[in-house]
């Protein structure tokens, strides 16, 4: 299974991110983006509250998607939404403060992204 999330701000339209993420690799991957510097993939994990969007070189999390349950799938509907947190200072320029999910796709497609290759 795989969910398109986007992240944007109500401040800057222009400026969001989009990412891919695969539920059974657990790993993440960013499909467009404007306004912000994020990088291309990493990993991604379930904490208490929400969902860790990783750095693809440190196991310490970029961001949380709060109140965004991987783990209950039953429960994913898109259009749900939801708050970012931050973790990390780090070069984005902007603060995207809001995720939505836009897409969820229950079958297995060929990702776009080599991070999905592994």
């Amino acid at each position: 299974m795989r969910i398109t999330i986007k992240l944007d701000q109500r401040a800057d339209p222009d400026a969001f991110a989009v990412l891919w993420l695969d539920l059974e690799s657990r790993h993440w991957s960013r499909e467009m983006h404007s306004g912000v510097d994020i990088p291309s993939g990493g990993l991604m994990r379930t904490a208490p509250g929400g969902t860790l969007i990783c750095d693809p070189d440190s196991p310490h999390p970029l961001c949380a998607l709060t109140e965004l349950d991987l783990e209950d799938r039953a429960r994913l509907i898109e259009g749900q939404s939801g708050h970012v947190s931050w973790h990390c200072e780090s070069n984005l320029g902007v603060r995207l403060d809001r995720w939505h999910v836009q897409c969820i796709d229950s079958e297995s497609t060929e990702a776009e992204n080599e991070v999905f290759d592994e």
